[in-house]
């Protein structure tokens, strides 16, 4: 049964997305309670790769910033191209509340800390 409800939960599109909300609520959960010892000892775990000669060590945290964000923002915009040429987002007249909603998730978060940190020489 459970089996079975797992693999109808997997079949969902959305399901890549809840269970990125819900890591990402876990983690914030672990950071700032008394489990914060616990999350940082995991994302200190060293990571190596050696290929002959070559030689990458880094943190967990290391390869989560700088890789898996990475493929994660790729997959993003392939799937925004995707949907710009073929999807619903391929009529000029559907693209214009997406591109504004962009636009303004860059340039709030922008303008509120410059609101905040005007007058801070170190911001």
């Amino acid at each position: 049964m459970l089996k079975h409800s797992l693999l109808n939960f997997f079949k969902l599109e959305s399901a890549t997305g809840i269970l990125l909300v819900l890591a990402t609520l876990f983690a914030m959960i672990m950071a700032n309670t008394n489990l914060h010892s616990l999350y940082d000892s995991l994302t200190s775990i060293p990571v190596v790769i050696s290929i002959g000669e070559l030689v990458i060590a880094k943190p967990l945290l290391l390869w989560i910033n700088d890789g898996l964000m990475a493929v994660f923002f790729f997959m993003i915009g392939l799937e925004i191209k995707r949907e710009g040429i073929e999807g619903s987002l391929s009529d000029p007249k559907a693209i214009t509340v997406p591109a504004f909603a962009a636009l303004g998730g860059m340039a709030v978060p922008s303008l509120i800390y410059a609101w905040f940190n005007w007058n801070n020489p170190v911001a």
